[in-house]
């Protein structure tokens, strides 16, 4: 799925809003003009349904009279219609518009062997950032405090990962609590109240209830007038939510949604496997986006991508304990095992697979590497941070890193780093920020941004 527009028809695309009415009248007087004029005196009177690609005339028909009202091509004002919405028609062929200006037409990204590439139509509305906010736990836990349970030492875990020290929930403490913490930050940081909020997209693969922790959260906060739902997508869910609130704006359904990042993996790992349990903290990350002008658009282009033949390498696997139900018959009680993950297999895929899509994101929009002002990376690892900007041929002061202080935060990472990153004044207006997410599925989604 990229930012690019969709492969329809040429004109059809445009067809939002006060362009619909004029361009599907003026289709309708020249389709029964035309079949009155070459037809007898009775003709053939086809219905016009509307699909995926535009109108087309459908292949059932009736015959009515001739001196039907509004048939006959010697209606002058039928035709006076007919050729000015022609004309309207004709134009918007040969440019396509978003909102109110001209949009250049860009080429769709085809499917290749390991996905496929869907298009979005860019129209309407743009994306603008109004705020940011972050939460994370007051507990923290050191390298040195893991080496007194687990066999494993400050060196060996800084070595291989950059962490130092991860924030942990504790058992009384929610990931609804530490949500509406991040967003409510984020409200304040937009000076705008819960109420103004229409949609709540909570990223999130550890929910307080398996159902979904949304609402919950959209309800702490006072958010009363917005729909709430989650979004599950690991690692990347940031990045897929981000699209997913931006969809929604540009197509006039909403005009401020709050993204949310959260998750409590800590909760889910083996406290026994130093391999994976020293990676994880929890987290909570937020942004409230608002509908602005075109022009002014922060979502310069996005590219989202999975490819399900790698779920292996990363997951947190569901399993059933056999339960008799009488008559032979036998359900399952389900439950969850901890995190897995085979950490060569995934640094091969993030160390290879970032830099793709962001150069792919780069080249389609003609931007060079070097006008990136910085580089947000999901925070997993330093050294595929490092290979990222080196492949990117970015300096490494570019790169945007919090992971020495809360580890893996998983969807939570992108926005709280990027929130520091706002507040202590690194990030300004107008900055061009690469951005990208991975992780299970497998999947990954990359971001270009002009705040």
């Amino acid at each position: 799925m990229t930012s690019d527009p969709s492969r329809l028809p040429r004109g059809w695309g445009a067809m939002r809003g006060w362009n619909s009415l004029p361009v599907a009248l003026g289709t309708i007087v020249v389709a029964r003009s035309v079949t009155a004029f070459l037809g007898p005196r009775v003709v053939h009177c086809g219905s016009l349904a509307q699909t995926g690609s535009g109108v087309r005339i459908d292949d059932r028909r009736r015959q009515c009279p001739a001196h039907e009202p509004g048939v006959g091509i010697g209606s002058g004002l039928g035709a006076l219609v007919a050729m000015l919405c022609a004309a309207r028609l004709a134009r918007l062929r040969q440019h396509p518009v978003c909102g109110d200006h001209v949009c250049p037409r860009k080429v769709a990204v085809p499917c290749s062997r390991r996905h496929c590439s869907l298009v979005s139509l860019r129209s309407g509305a743009g994306i603008a950032f109004a705020g940011t906010g972050s939460a994370t736990p007051t507990a923290i836990v050191s390298n040195d405090d893991l080496s007194e349970v687990i066999d494993t030492s400050d060196e060996w875990i800084v070595q291989r990962t950059g962490i130092k020290r991860r924030h942990i929930m504790k058992p009384e403490e929610s990931l609804v609590s530490l949500s509406a913490a991040a967003a409510q930050r984020a409200l304040e940081s937009a000076s705008m109240s819960p109420e103004d909020v229409d949609l709540v997209v909570l990223a999130t693969s550890t929910p307080d209830d398996l159902f979904g922790s949304a609402a919950p959260v959209a309800a702490e906060l006072g958010a009363r007038n917005a729909v709430a739902f989650d979004l599950t997508a690991a690692c990347s869910g940031f990045v897929f939510a981000l699209v997913t609130a931006a969809q929604y704006i540009r197509a006039g359904a909403a005009t401020s949604v709050l993204v949310i990042g959260a998750d409590c993996l800590s909760r889910w790992v083996d406290w026994s496997d130093r391999t994976t349990c020293v990676l994880f903290g929890d987290g909570a990350g937020a942004v409230v986006l608002r509908a602005t002008a075109p022009e002014q658009d922060a979502l310069i282009g996005f590219e989202l991508g999975s490819d399900g033949h790698g779920s292996r390498h990363l997951g947190l696997s569901g399993s059933c304990v056999p339960v008799p139900l009488g008559g032979a018959n036998q359900g399952g009680a389900g439950t969850f095992a901890p995190l897995t993950m085979n950490g060569k297999e995934v640094f091969r895929f993030a160390t290879s697979r970032v830099p793709e899509v962001l150069k792919s994101l780069l080249a389609r929009h003609n931007i060079e590497s070097d006008a990136i002002d910085w580089l947000l990376l999901h925070q997993a690892n330093r050294r595929i941070m490092d290979s990222a900007a080196k492949r990117l041929k970015l300096p490494k002061e570019k790169i945007i890193c919090n992971l020495d202080e809360y580890g893996n935060t998983s969807a939570a990472s992108i926005p709280l780093a990027l929130d520091e990153a706002i507040r202590d004044g690194r990030v300004k207006p107008g900055h061009l920020v690469a951005c990208a997410g991975f992780g299970a599925g497998l999947s990954w989604g990359g971001l270009l941004l002009r705040l």
